[in-house]
């Protein structure tokens, strides 16, 4: 399980883009999750760059979906619009950065990553108010299904 890393910006990430609240144990799981679908991309990314034959992950190998996408550019427009400090999600990529040690990734991948680590950050709630509208607070389960549910699709 991730330590508790960059906490209280995924609070107000959560907060402010999906009415949820989260307690640390919650937000570790979230962060795992946001970590493994990372690495998911990326290595997915690496196969296509070696296709091509380049040992370097550049963002048009990524299998960004275009509702990925869609996501990936509501993000950017709401986070300009909100211009909140708290969404700076510099903390929670120090540590992700450890879960894609030792893949090559290009320069266009690190100018989108914190957008992209975002977004998966948001899809994982996403899920969850999909799966229960009237939900609050993100239990233990809440959280395993909503990583079910992206390990499906990402």
């Amino acid at each position: 399980m991730a330590r508790i890393v960059g906490y209280s910006r995924l609070e107000a990430l959560y907060r402010r883009f999906l009415g949820l609240d989260l307690d640390k144990g919650r937000s570790e799981q979230i962060i795992d999750l946001a970590s493994r679908k990372l690495r998911d991309l990326l290595l997915a990314g690496q196969r296509r760059a070696y296709a091509r034959g380049d040992e370097v992950v550049e963002w048009i190998d990524l299998p960004i979906t275009l509702a990925l996408e869609r996501t990936i550019e509501e993000y950017r427009r709401e986070r300009e619009r909100l211009n909140d400090p708290r969404l700076d999600l510099d903390p929670i990529l120090d540590y992700l950065a450890e879960s894609i040690s030792g893949l090559s990734i290009g320069e266009s991948v690190r100018e989108n990553l914190q957008d992209l680590t975002a977004t998966l950050l948001l899809l994982a709630g996403r899920v969850i108010k999909i799966v229960d509208p009237k939900a609050r607070k993100p239990s233990k389960e809440d959280i395993e299904r909503a990583g079910r549910v992206l390990d499906l699709t990402i």
